[in-house]
């Protein structure tokens, strides 16, 4: 009996390249071609945050969907222990994530220097905080991911 094997799409593909300062660093291809590296850490139920640096030096902040249909979401970032608040549109680019704009200097700045995170979605009355490990480590591993792929 002979076994036909039809060839999928090729989906991008995701390389672990390890652990640092309490987050997942990856390199993410599409086509053989480098897209993105992306830095993970978990939360509540095992819903990580993420922070995608694209080969167009773009950055996001990818959080978990609450779960709730909706294209668009207003979130409130704040950052500890700073205080400090950032307010931006979220589109629901998948059914369980959410991605902010493009990241400008001033969030990444404050939040390189943080320790936690809480996010507020207040049309959908929810609130989620995450544990930022050391995201000083994580941004310097995340810059030689992204360099080296240049």
């Amino acid at each position: 009996m002979a076994v036909l094997a039809l060839a999928a799409p090729a989906a991008a593909q995701t390389k672990k390249i390890g652990t640092f300062g309490g987050w997942d660093i990856s390199i993410v291809h599409d086509k053989g071609k480098f897209v993105r590296c992306v830095a993970d850490t978990t939360g509540p139920d095992n819903q990580g945050l993420r922070m995608s640096f694209g080969d167009d030096g773009q950055r996001h902040l990818i959080l978990p969907g609450p779960g709730t249909s909706g294209a668009r979401d207003e979130a409130v970032v704040v950052l500890r222990p700073s205080g400090k608040r950032f307010t931006f549109p979220m589109a629901q680019r998948s059914p369980d994530r959410l991605w902010s704009p493009v990241l400008e200097n001033s969030f990444t700045d404050v939040f390189f220097e943080s320790k936690r995170l809480e996010v507020q979605l207040p049309s959908r009355n929810v609130t989620r905080s995450f544990d930022l490990g050391d995201p000083d480590t994580m941004s310097a591993r995340i810059d030689g991911c992204v360099t080296s792929q240049q």
